[in-house]
């Protein structure tokens, strides 16, 4: 009976976790998702109080100290940023998603059978539910003349078109690289959940998610690679890899299923090359940049305020919204510091990675080359308040704790 009280509250765990990850995307608009997140975070503390018969150790470590860290920052911007009040509120947002995410933290690290692996399997399970909703709501025949034809993209109904893109391809990428991390998880049935995942890409047209599907497989070619036990053998296994999912990608971006999507990637090909037609959006994400960029250096210290750019925005385009660049909003909002404060997580997270990367080669080369994915991310998308980011982030740093007790169990 013990047993199967155990399975049993450890399947709840993920079940809960797995629906808080697709509640980020499928309640984005909802002001009261917030005490939907926040009673399933307990759920699950509470569970995993039960698993560790009454006790979960609540650790203050990089985690805790970084991010309150960046919190206090925030809260410090106030005081000379344009309105107060919007980084009051932001520093009241970050701290709420803190709460929530370190309860999952202490949750996973502290009991043997929750680790990485299944925050892994619970994200790519939400993208799954996240996908097969999309599809029921816009209705099959839309969502796939929305692939077909750039004017005919889905709108941010329920939520934002590109969360809904990306939690589908970070899905598949989680899908692929899995049964190579992990020896007890297989690839099929679970991997059938593709297809609808990529039709939502297809129907979302987000050129990011594309260019996180490219380098998912590509992550996945490197990862396979760390098989080999030699150098040449690594590289031989790694070009080969390389070129086979370059060519399914190719393939699959020859479909017209994916149409759509290329003529929108093609738009911000020519931006770069400054070069035949860009359209709007691209045009405007570019001149977002460089006011934030010319505020930057006016206020290179310590910014105008986080959560304030979009006054700027408003004023100088009638656009009230963040600048579509997380490097960019964090340089005009916060400056130096709050860029420096900010991103510190990730170069804890790197450098801990090549510490201990000797613990676990493909989980840390697995994880690294998925923040280096984030960290492009971050040049299309203001991502510093995402819940998702933040919670994305938590599972680095489980992975990282993991490393370290693997490292420390390999000395002894």
């Amino acid at each position: 009976m013990t047993i199967s009280l155990r399975k049993l509250a450890l399947s709840l765990v993920f079940v809960f976790t797995a629906m808080l990850f697709a509640l980020f995307v499928l309640f984005d608009t909802y002001t009261w998702g917030k005490y939907v997140l926040f009673g399933l975070s307990l759920a699950v503390l509470l569970l995993g109080g039960f698993l560790g018969k009454g006790k979960i150790l609540f650790r203050v470590d990089a985690y805790v100290a970084l991010n309150i860290l960046f919190i206090v920052y925030i809260l410090l911007t106030s005081l000379w940023a344009m309105r107060p009040s919007d980084t009051l509120t932001m520093a009241t947002t970050m701290f709420r998603i803190l709460i929530c995410a370190y309860i999952l933290y202490c949750t996973y690290t502290s009991i043997p059978e929750l680790d990485e692996t299944v925050l892994l399997k619970a994200v790519m399970w939400a993208g799954y539910v996240v996908a097969i909703y999309s599809i029921a709501f816009y209705g099959v025949d839309q969502m796939i003349a929305a692939g077909r034809d750039d004017s005919l993209r889905v709108d941010n109904e329920f939520s934002n078109v590109n969360s809904i893109g990306l939690i589908s391809v970070l899905s598949c990428m989680i899908q692929v690289n899995l049964p190579l991390l992990d020896r007890k998880t297989r690839l099929f049935p679970s991997a059938l959940f593709l297809i609808p995942c990529v039709i939502v890409i297809a129907a979302t047209q987000s050129r990011k998610a594309l260019v996180f599907l490219i380098a998912g497989v590509l992550i996945g070619a490197v990862v396979w690679a760390q098989k080999s036990k030699t150098k040449r053998g690594f590289v031989v296994k790694a070009v080969f890899g390389l070129g086979i999912g370059v060519l399914l990608v190719y393939l699959l971006l020859r479909t017209e299923m994916l149409s759509g999507i290329r003529e929108r990637m093609q738009g911000l090909i020519n931006a770069l090359l400054g070069t035949g037609k860009v359209d709007h959006s691209t045009v405007l994400r570019n001149n977002l940049r460089s006011l934030g960029w010319e505020e930057f250096l006016k206020h290179p210290i310590g910014g105008i305020g986080i959560a304030n750019p979009h006054i700027l925005a408003a004023q100088r385009y009638f656009f009230d919204a963040y600048l579509h660049d997380n490097f960019i909003e964090l340089l005009c909002g916060g400056g130096i510091f709050g860029f420096v404060t900010y991103y510190s997580l990730y170069a804890y997270l790197f450098f801990q990675l090549w510490k201990h990367r000797g613990a676990d080669r493909k989980r840390a080369t697995f994880f690294a080359l998925w923040l280096l994915l984030m960290l492009a991310m971050d040049y299309g998308m203001v991502s510093y308040y995402s819940k998702s980011q933040n919670f994305y982030l938590m599972i680095h740093f489980v992975n990282v704790f993991s490393l370290k007790r693997k490292a420390v169990s390999h000395e002894l």
